[in-house]
């Protein structure tokens, strides 16, 4: 049997009220803007009022290094003191497992091993031991306050040919497959869930479309996470291609995820939970932080009203 199908066959599986979280890379931050994936998921489950949150945050990788940090509120860097993921983080930003606690996480997608692979080969077996690290630390946590998270790993997209100046990809997806494969083997050895986004989206590249499905060879563009977000979907069980007729959705999703974004990574977040909150940022930020997820809570109700309408309409 291959090793891409060695992965069960993941589902969603939204329960009314599931909070849904993205981590990982630039791929996974990059989704805020665009929006398909998440009006899809919430088309298909207009009954469960999923709460969706991306924690995305660009170069985040599994990789695990002796950080340098800020430590007691000073101005000098020093390493960690035992191995931590490369993902640094603003002081006192607080720690991916803080965030998914305060977004109630009940299913996680992790997007990890593109950066990664480009280590190639070599870095094949340092990698596979690192994401397995990192899932060790989140599998057994209650984000909820009552269950265990399902996680989902997702597989990195291939890389795209364009005309010069960008390199050619063909080492570069070797090295994506053989992480790919990784994944799977790593999503079948916990018993998670599975998404393969490199065998499809460089069957779709080799095709030599008019259109590309990246801006760069890497980053895709609006016709890209479109053409991601329905392959996501469909191998996630929803099986509704994209519509026209939910663009109010998705304009409505990108909105509220700029309002999440400005309340998760605020701007000179050193006043605000940084080394300068005190004596006024304590008092003054707070307040309108609140406000941000007043502002994101009101756009996840519309979300889910136009979400409802359209399903009915379309049954009419």
């Amino acid at each position: 049997m291959p090793i891409l199908a060695l992965a069960a066959p993941p589902s969603l599986d939204l329960k009314k009220g599931d909070h849904l979280v993205l981590i990982g890379n630039t791929f996974a931050e990059r989704m805020q803007y665009f929006g398909y994936f998440e009006t899809l998921v919430n088309l298909h489950y207009p009954e469960a009022n999923p709460v969706i949150r991306n924690l995305g945050w660009a170069a985040d990788e599994v990789t695990r290094i002796h950080l340098q940090v800020l430590k007691g509120g000073g101005y000098i860097t020093e390493p960690t003191d035992e191995p931590v993921p490369l993902q640094p983080r603003p002081f006192n930003f607080g720690s991916m497992e803080a965030h998914l606690t305060e977004q109630k996480a009940d299913v996680i997608l992790l997007c990890f091993g593109f950066n990664e692979a480009f280590q190639g080969k070599a870095g094949l077996d340092s990698f596979a031991a690192d994401y397995q690290a990192y899932i060790d630390g989140l599998k057994d946590q209650q984000f909820n306050g009552k269950s265990k998270p399902r996680l989902i790993l997702i597989s990195p997209i291939a890389q795209e040919k364009l005309p010069a100046p960008f390199p050619d990809p063909t080492k570069q997806n070797e090295n994506l497959k053989l992480y790919t494969e990784k994944i799977a083997e790593i999503a079948e050895a916990n018993s998670l869930g599975f998404v393969n986004l490199f065998s499809p989206t460089i069957e779709l590249m080799s095709r030599g479309n008019a259109e590309p499905l990246t801006m760069n060879g890497v980053h895709l563009n609006d016709t890209g996470h479109r053409v991601v977000a329905e392959i996501m979907a469909t191998t996630l069980g929803m099986t509704e291609p994209w519509s026209e007729k939910a663009e109010a959705i998705r304009k409505l999703v990108v909105a509220k995820n700029e309002q999440f974004f400005f309340r998760w990574r605020p701007i000179n977040g050193e006043y605000v939970y940084g080394r300068r909150k005190d004596p006024f940022g304590v008092i003054t930020y707070p307040p309108e932080l609140a406000q941000w997820e007043q502002m994101t809570a009101d756009l996840d109700q519309k979300i889910w009203a136009e979400s409802k309408k359209l399903n009915a309409a379309a049954s009419q």
